[in-house]
């Protein structure tokens, strides 16, 4: 992803998300449901997917294996 595309989709979601909350919460006890609820669980998601289903081989430290081979003997 190129770095104006990532600021540009960092900008949506700041502006975007906060306003989709507000939006919801107008929309009754349904809204604040899904404000309070589904979009927190949402958001953990996209993170975790983010943060783990698209690894790659050379992130983290120590090369990025995940295994214990690597890690750092004292």
């Amino acid at each position: 992803m190129s770095l104006a595309r990532a600021i540009a989709v960092a900008v949506a979601l700041f502006m975007g998300l906060p306003a989709l909350i507000l939006l919801a919460a107008l929309a009754g006890p349904v809204g604040w449901i899904i404000a309070a609820v589904v979009l927190p669980l949402a958001v953990l998601g996209v993170l975790l997917w983010l943060g783990w289903f698209r690894r790659r081989d050379d992130d983290g430290p120590y090369g990025g294996s995940y295994d214990d081979s690597d890690t750092m003997r004292r």
